[in-house]
């Protein structure tokens, strides 16, 4: 495969990896959850951790020429669908209003006060986009992020691989860049209030089936 259409294919595959389900309703909780307006570095943080592991294994399979055992892909597919199950039924608390999350900033870290109806979980403090930083990495070490990998292994030169991987990546942090801006800052308050009840729903619904699939062999095959 030579340099240009590495790049060509780590571009369309990192656009259709982006618009996937379980990346779509991850990004929209996290970006609901954080209420920061700059909705665009939430997403532009998820790409980011996203792509970082991606690119790391990608480049020591292609330099050792191995494939990714199957148990590793099963543990971050397992571990993201319950990611998925939590961030769903946490949005989905939030609008029946039994879970409460306020956030204040204080030297430019957040201070996060959780209340479970009129019981305070507790009070939190955590930098600006690492949630959406840590679940970006997990997201990029299960699903068809393993396919990149093996796109990678595969090319014909090592420049070839680095330029599907680093195209790829790009594309991945650009997309849902733009889609956490769109949902944070176009959408009116009344469509979120609608969207979340879906994106939380699907999230969890994803998050069950692909956990449930793994382990159990049971449901369809989403990924």
């Amino acid at each position: 495969m030579a340099i240009t259409a590495a790049a060509i294919t780590g571009a369309v595959v990192g656009l259709r990896h982006s618009l996937e389900a379980d990346h779509l309703a991850a990004i929209s909780t996290l970006v609901d959850d954080r209420k920061t307006d700059r909705p665009g570095v939430v997403g532009a943080s998820w790409g980011v951790g996203h792509s970082l592991p991606i690119i790391a294994i990608g480049l020591v399979f292609v330099f050792l020429s191995a494939s990714l055992p199957e148990s590793v892909t099963l543990a971050f597919e397992v571990l993201a669908g319950l990611i998925l199950v939590y961030l769903g039924l946490r949005m989905l608390l939030e609008v029946a209003g039994l879970l409460t999350v306020e956030r204040h900033e204080h030297d430019g870290h957040e201070h996060t006060h959780v209340s479970l109806g009129s019981v305070s979980i507790g009070s939190f403090h955590t930098h600006v986009d690492g949630e959406s930083f840590l679940v970006g990495i997990v997201h990029g070490l299960a699903g068809s992020g393993a396919i990149v990998v093996a796109l990678a292994a595969s090319a014909s030169s090592v420049p070839s691989s680095f330029s599907l991987l680093l195209s790829f990546s790009i594309i991945t942090v650009v997309t849902m860049s733009v889609l956490s801006y769109l949902w944070g800052s176009v959408l009116t308050t009344r469509l979120q209030s609608a969207l979340k009840v879906v994106a939380g729903s699907a999230s969890f619904v994803i998050g069950s089936l692909l956990v449930t699939n793994e382990l159990l062999g049971v449901g369809p095959v989403l990924f």
